[in-house]
């Protein structure tokens, strides 16, 4: 089941499907806020050949029993902003835009989904609505520039998941408890087809700098040589906790970073990447 139905005893508003009857009019009322004008809706009449109609003629329809309509696949929501995407990647449009890729972008993904996190934990209702959308942006920028899917295979993609998930919801299954709809979340997840490619090195930098040092991987630049040795001098002298001379040996470092206008962060995330996987992001 890759679709989902509205009929006229549900009370649901956010249905791809909608059957018949149902008048047009109050179709455009219940709906019509969600798709610009000129979007595309499939009329489905029982017995007849599909057609295609711009969703501001809904009103003038009527869906007899047994007819189907076909909502538009971009609500007014997401469509604006997939637009302005467009333009900016067009000939003559941004140049910084026109630069990027999935790797370039990599940095403020977790950047927009760290602001995002912690617009959470500050409850910060307003502050995380913003947040959203610099995430929401990353997603659509990503499937703009991508080439192999767009913005669309997405969406029908995480549709079809959560359908697919949910069979207590959107099939003939029912009474299922919490905690019965998680235990079989996470059945019906491993027949997901499987990834064919793998970046288990993609971890914070301190966490894989940690395990890279682990199997010996380390830089041997003279400021490498020279920190660890005046860290080894501080932590001998016994000054303080270890926990804390350590931290604040971190703090330090993103300190400076920040007077020089970098991300220590990332710095320290990409000189890992180029060492173990020789992916220069510079």
């Amino acid at each position: 089941m890759s679709e989902w139905t509205f009929r006229p005893s549900g009370d649901a508003e956010d249905r791809f499907i909608i059957e018949g009857p149902f008048d047009g009019e109050d179709l455009y009322v219940r709906f019509g806020a969600y798709f610009p004008g000129n979007s595309r809706a499939l009329l489905l009449p029982q017995g007849e050949t599909p057609r295609e109609i711009e969703w501001k003629d809904l009103k003038t329809i009527q869906l007899q029993a047994g007819d189907r309509l076909q909502l538009p696949g971009n609500p007014t929501s997401v469509g604006p902003l997939e637009h302005v995407m467009t333009r900016l990647l067009a000939e003559d449009g941004c140049p910084w835009d026109r630069e990027q890729t999935p790797l370039s972008l990599l940095r403020y993904l977790l950047d927009e989904s760290y602001e995002a996190s912690e617009a959470i934990v500050a409850g910060d209702e307003a502050g995380l609505a913003d947040e959203l959308g610099d995430v929401l942006l990353q997603v659509v920028f990503h499937s703009a520039i991508a080439k192999t899917f767009s913005l669309a295979d997405v969406v029908h993609g995480q549709v079809a998941k959560l359908i697919r998930r949910h069979p207590h919801v959107f099939s003939d299954e029912h009474g299922a408890t919490a905690s019965a709809v998680a235990s079989q979340w996470e059945q019906l997840k491993t027949l997901d087809p499987p990834r064919t490619h793998a970046a288990e090195w993609v971890y914070p930098s301190l966490v894989w700098a940690r395990r890279l040092g682990k199997r010996g991987i380390l830089p041997t630049s003279n400021v490498f040589e020279a920190v660890s040795e005046l860290l080894k001098v501080y932590i001998g002298n016994g000054e303080g906790k270890l926990e804390e001379t350590l931290a604040d040996a971190a703090w330090a470092v993103a300190d400076v970073s920040r007077q020089y206008h970098q991300d220590a962060e990332w710095s320290l995330w990409t000189r890992l990447a180029f060492f173990s996987n020789g992916m220069n992001f510079s």
